[in-house]
């Protein structure tokens, strides 16, 4: 219902509803089970994207479905290596609710660098 207020005092409507909460979808983003790689669940990373702790993003052309995040060190001063947003990664459903642009958006919300890359064409800068 648009306009209508959680006992929390969160305002719910159409944009931020559906989308960040998958309602109605028994889809809850990536599997990290699934991977072959070292990750970080989507939630710690919102965290950190919420904290000011993201230095950098990297999402995989075509929908972003593969994103990395770069990490500042805990003084501050440099990176992290980059690690894999994992668990919970809100994967492309052309015909549901989830998108990566939703990880975008947030990105971008907080003025992260952040860009999109062909990985067929990252040799041949």
């Amino acid at each position: 219902v648009a306009g209508a207020e959680e006992p929390d005092g969160r305002d719910l409507n159409a944009f931020n509803t559906l989308t960040f909460g998958y309602r109605g979808s028994e889809f809850g983003g990536l599997d990290a089970s699934t991977l072959t790689e070292p990750s970080v669940p989507y939630k710690e990373f919102l965290e950190k994207l919420t904290n000011e702790e993201v230095a950098f993003v990297e999402f995989l052309a075509p929908d972003g479905d593969v994103a990395y995040a770069t990490f500042k060190t805990k003084d501050g001063t440099g990176t992290e290596t980059p690690i894999r947003i994992g668990e919970g990664y809100p994967i492309e459903q052309h015909n549901g609710y989830s998108s990566p642009a939703f990880a975008v958006r947030s990105v971008a919300n907080k003025k992260v660098p952040y860009k999109f890359t062909v990985p067929g064409l990252a040799k041949y800068k």
